[in-house]
């Protein structure tokens, strides 16, 4: 008995692995020039956004779900970084929460969370960006070029995470 429950443990632990170290990983560029998949998906307010109204501002797509406490734990410093770049920036939040609006729009009333949000409950635009886990955040640039890509949590009003956008933002 005892040796099954080490297996188990064993097993657990390689699983989780992965996600553990993802956490801590820095934000990585992405160096080949790859246009970021273009998309349309609802706001909260049923408004449909395509992705090529944001060609010209470098934009930051945060993917997550309302029920992720990492991937929460993001949306104020998200909120954040876009209050200091208002005219070059947009900041989404993706929520892949599978109820949708049902489930998204309640959490952020209720937090108080004022960040612009999407919709994809099916992950068809989680999974065209290679989305395996998250939270994950992409950067594009202002020619819809994907540019960055952060696997977990990140204090994105943080000066590592400033410098970066602004160092985009310049571009």
């Amino acid at each position: 008995m005892m040796g099954r429950a080490v297996v188990v443990l064993a097993c657990l632990l390689t699983l989780i692995a992965p996600f553990c170290a993802a956490q801590d990983s820095p934000i990585f560029f992405i160096p080949e020039r790859t246009p970021a998949p273009s998309f349309t998906l609802p706001d909260l307010s049923g408004r449909r956004v395509n992705s090529t109204a944001f060609s010209g501002k470098v934009t930051v797509l945060s993917f997550g779900a309302t029920w992720c406490t990492t991937c929460t734990s993001e949306l104020k410093s998200l909120e954040n970084l876009h209050g200091r770049f208002p005219d070059d920036l947009l900041v989404y939040f993706v929520a892949l929460d599978g109820r949708g609006e049902k489930d998204v729009k309640p959490y952020m009333d209720k937090h108080g969370h004022r960040l612009p949000t999407l919709l994809d409950p099916k992950m068809a635009i989680a999974r065209e960006h290679g989305i395996r886990w998250i939270p994950v955040t992409v950067i594009v640039d202002r020619q819809g070029t994907l540019v960055g890509r952060a696997i977990g949590p990140r204090e994105w009003d943080g000066k590592e995470a400033i410098d970066l956008v602004q160092s985009f933002v310049k571009r």
